[in-house]
């Protein structure tokens, strides 16, 4: 159990039966030491965000997600498998549980997947992944290391991005998964 002022973001918490995490957390201290907690909760199971407000000293249970290594072995017809670094017990997910995380899944690379109950929640991804650009146009021979001007790409994931004018085809990209922008070349 954890009062409503230590549930900071991050943490997941069970409410009404159903796992949120908390992605926003604002301390409002009131009139007559009446203090409240706002906060932005994402649910686990249907990604459905809410906004809800807690007094201070409401206990909330909170959920600690099992973590486990996973390598990416491959992806056909709409599943996804992976396989425990551990144990090697593989599981297979579908389209809805990957969503566009899909871009950034090469075979043979190790994610973090969280569970809870035995449950599928979430692939926790690296911060930046190596990619290919696989499609773009070419680039413009006085236009070397500009960064303003930029052009469509395809990597080989299927992720179509912004790239500067630089990057050619067959290039090793660095691509940021929570923003799904371009950072650099891969070295």
């Amino acid at each position: 159990m954890k009062t409503a002022f230590d549930s900071k973001p991050g943490t997941v918490l069970k409410l009404d039966g159903e796992l949120m995490f908390v992605s926003k957390y604002e301390y409002h201290r009131g009139w007559r030491w009446s203090t409240t907690i706002k906060m932005r909760l994402k649910n686990l199971m249907n990604w459905a965000m809410t906004d809800r407000v807690f007094n201070w000293e409401d206990k909330l249970d909170d959920v600690v997600l099992e973590r486990a290594r996973f390598e990416f072995l491959y992806a056909a017809w709409g599943v996804w498998a992976f396989m425990n670094q551990e144990t090697y017990e593989q599981i297979e997910l579908n389209e809805d549980d990957i969503w566009d995380m899909r871009y950034f899944l090469i075979e043979g690379n190790t994610v973090d997947i969280q569970q809870f109950e035995w449950k599928f929640i979430w692939v926790v991804l690296p911060t930046n992944v190596k990619l290919t650009v696989v499609e773009c146009e070419p680039g413009v021979k006085w236009n070397t290391a500009d960064w303003k001007i930029t052009k469509d790409a395809v990597t080989n994931t299927g992720l179509t991005l912004k790239v500067p004018w630089f990057v050619e085809q067959w290039d090793e990209i660095i691509v940021n998964t929570s923003t799904y922008e371009y950072m650099e070349r891969a070295k």
